[in-house]
């Protein structure tokens, strides 16, 4: 048992969230839900009802003032990260925010500084980077100096036409790169990274299935250099639920919903191995533990989800959308307009 509890607060409370608050107060030690928001506070109300808490908000600033709150999860859509993430460091807060953290290379930086400035974490929640099967295989990588040539992942789920939905949305950051590829782009990063291999451009081509529709509804990323990727993302199509990892003799099969790693299977110089780890949860408990371990050590910055690679990812995928058109989907939301941290 831990001797403390990192202290949690939510801000944002839809469907994430719920998922996100059910680990966190069934599965985490060192972690407790203290406090959760909204900007209505009825919505707060129910919310902290249903889960336990005894502290409820009606407004983003109220619990960036709240002085126990040590940690904030954001679980609002993209657009207004950038807003949340600034309140929220700016009233001493860590900072654990939702993929994608941000939509721009410029933001990213922006909020890196003010974190480091403030003595603060900032964590992208790429939760699959934290299952104890992927932290198993990239230590079988490490440690047996395994070398990859090719990559290829993808996430895609069938959706039916709506512009009142978030992800068909261009006002709302919608489409396929930002909501589902960055899942995909993170695996690939990552295990460049691991195996200290460079990211190049990647090539990137674009299908729409809708003729009216302003997002990228369907995408295909294919890098080159010391490892070839296939990274493909889609709002309006299922796609293959199994990553696969290639090499000189080497196969690695990242399985159903690989995204949610649980069993791998590895076939390396003649020898199989299986690394089999089932979820205790629903598959947050493992980033929130990380987090919240990280604020206890006084460590602030992450070694499972770094930061470097959430920036690696996040110019990759604005480049890709500005190159080819979707530049709304892009830009900060412009000043001026409604600011959710503080209304």
């Amino acid at each position: 048992m831990f001797n403390k509890k990192v202290r949690w607060g939510i801000a944002g409370l839809g469907k994430i969230a719920q998922r996100f608050v059910k680990d966190l107060t069934q599965q985490v030690e060192n972690g407790e839900l203290y406090a959760v928001a909204a900007r209505d506070q009825l919505r707060a109300d129910m919310f902290a009802d249903e889960y336990g808490c005894q502290i409820s908000h009606g407004s983003y600033l109220a619990l960036a003032q709240d002085p126990n709150v040590d940690v904030v999860y954001i679980a609002t859509i993209h657009p207004f990260h950038k807003s949340m993430v600034e309140l929220f460091l700016k009233h001493g807060k860590h900072v654990l925010v939702e993929k994608p953290a941000f939509t721009n290379v410029e933001d990213w930086d922006e909020m890196s500084l003010l974190a480091e400035e403030n003595g603060l974490l900032l964590v992208e929640a790429m939760k699959s980077m934290a299952f104890p099967a992927y932290q198993a295989l990239r230590q079988f990588i490490q440690e047996n100096n395994v070398k990859i040539d090719s990559i290829e992942a993808a996430f895609g789920n069938l959706h039916e036409f709506d512009t009142k939905e978030q992800i068909f949305n261009p006002d709302l950051c919608g489409g396929a790169t930002l909501d589902v590829g960055v899942y995909a782009l993170w695996l690939y990063v990552d295990l460049c990274q691991l195996t200290k291999n460079t990211v190049v451009k990647p090539s990137v081509t674009h299908i729409k299935d809708n003729a009216k529709s302003e997002v990228d509804e369907n995408v295909e990323l294919v890098f080159g250099g010391e490892i070839n990727g296939r990274i493909c993302a889609s709002i309006t199509r299922d796609l293959k639920r199994e990553a696969v990892i290639k090499g000189p003799d080497l196969e690695i099969i990242i399985h159903e919903k690989w995204w949610n790693p649980t069993t791998i299977n590895i076939s390396y110089n003649g020898k199989k191995h299986i690394i089999a780890s089932p979820v205790r949860g629903g598959g947050f408990e493992y980033e929130i533990e990380h987090v919240s371990s990280l604020i206890l050590n006084e460590q602030y910055q992450s070694d499972v989800m770094p930061a470097e690679t959430s920036r690696k990812v996040i110019s990759i995928m604005e480049s890709s959308l500005v190159e080819n058109g979707f530049q709304h989907l892009v830009r900060t939301i412009e000043k001026g307009k409604t600011n959710p941290a503080i209304n």
